[in-house]
């Protein structure tokens, strides 16, 4: 599960990449009330190795780094 909280309403994109910044996963693409939202994140058709989770809203953008590990 990704949490993503976001202190006001916004236009937002969760979405998975491969180190090559090809998309392999989205989560989210739309508007979001304010406040704390989870979205299921399942990663079982993807290979092991790095990946890097990105959200993304008109104020900022933030990435997190995962190691998946089979």
């Amino acid at each position: 599960t990704v949490d993503v909280a976001l202190p006001e309403a916004a236009e937002e994109r969760t979405e998975v990449c491969d180190l090559r910044g090809r998309r392999v996963a989205l989560l989210h693409d739309g508007p979001l009330a304010a406040g704390r939202h989870q979205f299921p994140l399942s990663m079982t058709r993807l290979p092991a190795g790095l990946y890097i989770l990105r959200a993304v809203t008109p104020a900022e953008t933030l990435t997190h780094r995962i190691t998946l590990v089979r």
